[in-house]
């Protein structure tokens, strides 16, 4: 829709002004942009980077000078990296990773490397600075909000997309993140598109058409790891095709996994090669568990959450000497496990529950938006914002859900990301920026419960106009 519209500007441009929908959607997503650079410009220029901000920024600058995925906080840092965030240095035991120079060259696969490649375009033509990364992003952002309204008008239909998109335009929780450079920001187009894709497998599946999703759904998996979990569930109209025998159909069902693992391969083997331990999508997942499983996370003020203190020391060797990232993986892995695994009976009726209600903004809401603040940068006036949009959407998403039961084709695809969203949260931690990609779900059905709502008062006002009417004939006679 984009491309040939570039190609020739003034053309096309009267040919997609006939098009109402698709013109008034690419009006939305212009003042989608619009919104995100002003925020940029305003509040977020200049502000220090935290956390995976910080990681997916000078990685993408690392990557252009050609030292390909590494680590940027022991390239950066060196030893000092194990002590950036800790008040007490005596809190830490002394070990051989403390010891790392400045400019130590670590290979690393921390996070799957799609949204640092993304942030490597505007590198690339010489314009690195977190600004101009900051500014592509509320750009991809802006795109993320056409992909909303597409995927709504292919799940409902088009008054329900004009409005989806008119609601992610100005939903804080997710232009928020186009600001900080979290790969949220690319997650929520990805996502919408394989949500609107799976919708039209309901009502054909060409090879074409299957082709696209797999593609799609690979990148997905190369931006988010977890979204491998959903692939094989959006993928399931494939064989819902009445029309095809059930050969055909399984065929282009394992298809599906087929090109998702071709679109993979060129990091998995990468990642295979370099690392000591095996390592297909990311090493993130065994520090992730160390942290959240822990006295802070079981016990303390932080339940259903993650504390930093909780992955220190970083591990060594058995000689004492630093190891690559696979191995203190494996490690951190380990640590967490064997913490749950003793705390079983606290994990199931205590933590998984508050992790899932952290997610979903009932457990802490006002204590989670400060430590958004302090783990990632998040300005919290703005995120006070977001939470009250999010419970203002969640009665007319219900209401959505509801009047939208019956709609063939409609609910795989919308229900999938939450309840695979609060999967992931149960087993490693509820957080408000892990709820993004049920958030596109959300606003969805939110768009046709306002929509049933408008047509319902409509019919209301033209019933008791009707009415008037004949009471007044009625009256005359």
């Amino acid at each position: 829709m984009i491309i040939p519209l570039l190609r020739d500007p003034l053309g096309n441009f009267l040919k997609f002004q006939k098009r109402p929908f698709y013109f008034k959607l690419l009006l939305i997503s212009l003042f989608a942009f619009l919104v995100r650079v002003l925020y940029v410009i305003f509040v977020e220029k200049g502000d220090p980077l935290n956390g995976d901000a910080f990681y997916y920024h000078h990685a993408s600058r690392f990557l252009v000078d050609g030292l390909g995925f590494i680590e940027p906080y022991r390239y950066m840092f060196g030893g000092a990296q194990e002590l950036l965030f800790i008040e007490d240095p005596s809190y830490l035991t002394k070990t051989a990773n403390q010891s790392l120079p400045v400019g130590h060259i670590e290979p690393t696969a921390g996070h799957p490397p799609l949204w640092v490649l993304f942030l490597a375009f505007p590198v690339l033509i010489g314009l690195d600075s977190v600004f101009i990364q900051q500014i592509f992003s509320a750009l991809i952002g802006s795109v993320g909000v056409l992909t909303i309204g597409w995927a709504a008008r292919e799940v409902v239909g088009e008054k329900s997309g004009l409005i989806a998109a008119g609601i992610a335009s100005i939903y804080a929780f997710l232009w928020l993140n186009d600001g900080l450079l979290m790969s949220e920001t690319l997650v929520i187009p990805i996502v919408a598109i394989i949500i609107g894709l799976s919708a039209r497998l309901y009502r054909k599946s060409s090879l074409y058409l299957v082709s696209a999703f797999a593609v799609i759904g690979g990148l997905a998996i190369l931006t988010r790891a977890e979204l491998i979990i959903a692939i094989p569930f959006l993928a399931l109209p494939i064989l819902r095709t009445s029309s095809e025998t059930l050969k055909k159909r399984l065929i282009k069902y394992l298809l599906v996994g087929v090109i998702v693992i071709s679109v993979m391969m060129p990091w998995v083997a990468r990642n295979l090669i370099q690392f000591e331990e095996p390592v297909f999508l990311s090493n993130g997942s065994g520090i992730l568990m160390a942290q959240t499983n822990c006295d802070a996370t079981y016990f303390g003020d932080k339940q259903g959450y993650w504390e930093y203190l909780c992955g220190l020391p970083q591990p060594v060797g058995k000689d004492g000497e630093p190891t690559d990232e696979s191995v203190r993986d494996k490690e951190y892995r380990s640590r967490g496990i064997d913490y749950a695994a003793d705390n079983k009976k606290r994990l199931i009726t205590n933590v998984i529950p508050k992790r899932i209600a952290r997610l979903w903004g009932f457990y802490s809401p006002i204590e989670q938006l400060r430590a958004d603040k302090l783990v990632e940068g998040r300005n919290f006036s703005l995120s006070l914002i977001g939470l009250f949009q999010y419970y203002a959407l969640l009665p007319l998403s219900i209401l959505g859900l509801i009047k939208l039961k019956n709609k063939k084709g409609a609910l795989l695809p919308l229900i999938a990301m939450p309840l695979i969203t609060t999967f992931l949260a149960a087993i490693t931690m509820g957080t408000t920026r892990y709820r993004v990609s049920a958030e596109i779900s959300i606003i969805i059905f939110a768009a046709f419960g306002i929509q049933f709502l408008f047509e319902r008062i409509r019919k209301v006002r033209i019933s008791t106009k009707q009415e008037s009417i004949s009471f007044s004939e009625d009256k005359t006679c």
